[in-house]
């Protein structure tokens, strides 16, 4: 896949999507202390990655989603959840 696939639209609504059924995962977890500072951000740089994709800045919409899927991944990682 070549980078600007990456960095379509298309690609980062597809992730943006995909990261929203992950918070779904975790909803009913009370996140406390630092966990709760990663959760936060990992919701804001979603919501900076939808932002970008509206200004068609495609590679900080893309570089603010998968950002934001590593730390909801850590999370889900430490709850067992993948």
């Amino acid at each position: 896949m070549l980078e600007k696939d990456l960095e379509s639209k298309e690609k980062i609504t597809i992730d943006i999507q995909k990261l929203e059924r992950n918070l779904k995962q975790v909803e009913n977890i009370t996140f406390v202390d630092k966990e709760k500072e990663v959760y936060d951000r990992a919701v804001d740089y979603m919501n900076d990655s939808k932002y970008y994709l509206e200004k068609e800045d495609m590679s900080t919409a893309f570089g603010c989603i998968e950002y934001s899927h590593g730390l909801l991944d850590a999370l889900r990682m430490i709850h067992g959840l993948i």
